[in-house]
């Protein structure tokens, strides 16, 4: 299928749709202060999420599911953590959750077993979740946890993600940009490998997904196409930023900064200009690739005897071949 075939032509509805995604951001689903501490040693940090959103990669990758899904889980945990709490037990369990590796990796759990089941065809049992957590945590503390976030989420939870935007955004310039199909597969491939990069980065928490689609379009233009569509299509995408309710450009600029760090560091800076011309998709994806996340069962214990996914030396981190891993679906055979 050829890749625009994944965008709409009726821009029309795609303006409305991008404009109701930024209203739920700004209202629904606002964005709130940081909730972490780097000063503070007790509390958990950047790097126990990212590994944990690696984990959910490796889950979803592993049943063929959305990405998206993991950028849901990780949106309701962090609303859950950074929101003012509606209850007493889901202000106990937030408490709790920064300061508690387990207790933090417990709602991360919860949060992706919700989102399977909100975004995907298939769901997964609480039964398997439990077994892929290598019975650290029952059954019950999986769906008792579910409960007190979807409680502490008012059961909002439904949120846009920045792939989402970041198609309209692509749906908007697709009557303006005549480029070949080959390079909308990688505008599309590449905008959607930045926003996974940026449901990794904590950063990226407190920033509307509409910030981080603009941003990431922004970047694949500028990395993919010749200096004169860079200008033609940087110039529509400066007017849709004036036709919506965008952050302000300071905001984008700073997102495009920080995605160009996530997705170039110094070890992989291989390829500044990509020539339309030489463009290799499959190439591009193997080169630079999301960091995959094997956990398995630590040695050490927390107060309750649970041992921690996150405990030093449990979590392995490396580059695969290929970005999108194809697992067999053995259960034996699942990331643990």
């Amino acid at each position: 299928m050829p890749p625009t075939e994944n965008l709409s032509r009726n821009t029309e509805a795609v303006a409305d749709s991008l404009a109701a995604m930024i209203k739920k951001e700004l209202t629904t689903y606002s964005c709130y202060d940081a909730y972490l501490n780097p000063s503070d040693p007790n509390m958990i940090t950047a790097d126990n999420r990212m590994k944990l959103v690696d984990w959910c990669y490796d889950i979803v990758d592993h049943f063929n599911f959305s990405r998206e899904t993991v950028a849901s889980a990780m949106e309701m945990t962090d609303r859950f953590l950074g929101m003012p709490s509606n209850s007493v037990d889901a202000a106990r369990v937030s408490d709790e959750a920064l300061v508690d590796q387990s207790k933090f990796q417990l709602l991360t759990i919860a949060a992706l077993y919700t989102s399977i089941k909100i975004n995907e065809k298939v769901a997964i049992s609480s039964d398997l979740f439990a077994e892929m957590c290598s019975h650290i945590y029952t059954v019950e503390e999986i769906e008792d946890m579910e409960r007190i976030l979807l409680i502490g989420l008012s059961w909002r939870c439904h949120a846009p993600t920045a792939a989402q935007a970041g198609m309209s955004i692509l749906s908007l310039l697709l009557p303006y940009a005549d480029i070949p199909e080959v390079t909308w597969g990688f505008l599309i491939d590449e905008m959607r490998y930045l926003t996974e990069l940026a449901v990794r980065d904590y950063y990226f928490s407190t920033q509307h997904v509409s910030t981080i689609a603009l941003a990431a379009v922004f970047n694949v233009i500028s990395d993919a196409s010749t200096k004169e569509r860079r200008e033609l299509l940087g110039a529509y995408l400066r007017v849709i930023m004036e036709c919506f309710d965008f952050d302000h450009p300071n905001q984008i600029a700073a997102a495009r900064s920080r995605l160009k760090s996530l997705a170039r560091p110094k070890t992989l800076m291989q390829e500044e200009d990509l020539d339309e011309r030489s463009l290799d998709v499959q190439e591009a994806k193997a080169n630079r690739n999301l960091p995959q996340c094997q956990l398995s069962r630590a040695g050490s214990s927390s107060a309750n005897g649970s041992s921690l996914l996150l405990s030093d030396g449990t979590v392995t981190v490396g580059y695969s071949t290929t970005r999108y891993i194809e697992i067999d679906r053995d259960i034996s055979s699942m990331p643990r």
